[in-house]
């Protein structure tokens, strides 16, 4: 990595991202890079104690949180839990947001909430990135967001979506044993739709049981 930083993998269960392995794993870790409305790639979301667990790793060492939600406006079940940026009292969260997961993917339009001891050196590299942002797609976004389309969008697109999930699920119950780990994309590829989360070490290399 440019700053020479190193990158260690934390494991993740059924609550998220397991935070005291975290700790043993990187004890001087600087930054903890987190997706927790959906984790990447296996879409579990962090339970608030592991949220606030994870705050207050960053209070006692002194360490960032980058909050990376980038589709959170996509949820089916259950009340979402608030983010760790609107949780944390010590600023140490850095978080990333875009539309293009809940527009279209052409529209490059992220930002952050940034901590305002960052503002500085993060306005600093902004300059460093490009000449200027761009101005009309955000005009264009704000106009779209302030008269109610945006919210409109959001409720259809989470019908629409909500619909293909349930075909995909119905599908692959139909197809698929009820407990199943692909050995061809691990530790990718997971369907547990009523079996308790296992490890991909813990399943057998063999190609899947169909149902007739």
């Amino acid at each position: 990595m440019a700053a020479e930083g190193s990158l260690i993998p934390v494991p993740v269960d059924e609550q998220g991202i397991n935070v005291e392995a975290g700790r043993q794993l990187g004890p001087n870790a600087r930054m903890a890079i987190v997706t927790p409305s959906h984790q990447f790639p296996t879409a579990v979301t962090m339970s608030l104690g592991r949220r606030l667990e994870l705050l207050e790793w960053s209070r006692e060492a002194q360490s960032w949180i980058v909050e990376d939600d980038y589709d959170s406006e996509y949820r089916f079940s259950g009340r979402p839990l608030q983010a760790l940026q609107g949780l944390d009292r010590n600023g140490r969260v850095i978080y990333i947001g875009t539309f293009s997961k809940v527009l279209f993917p052409s529209l490059r339009l992220g930002y952050l909430i940034i901590p305002p001891a960052l503002l500085p050196a993060f306005m600093a590299a902004r300059r460093l990135i490009d000449v200027h942002t761009p101005l009309l797609e955000q005009l264009a976004l704000t106009d779209f967001i302030t008269e109610g389309h945006f919210a409109r969008h959001l409720r259809k697109m989470r019908l629409l979506y909500l619909e293909r999930r349930n075909t995909l699920v119905a599908a692959l119950s139909r197809s698929l044993a009820t407990c199943w780990r692909s050995p061809y994309l691990k530790p990718v590829c997971t369907w547990s739709p009523g079996c308790p989360l296992v490890s991909a070490a813990s399943m057998p290399l063999s190609k899947p049981p169909r149902k007739d």
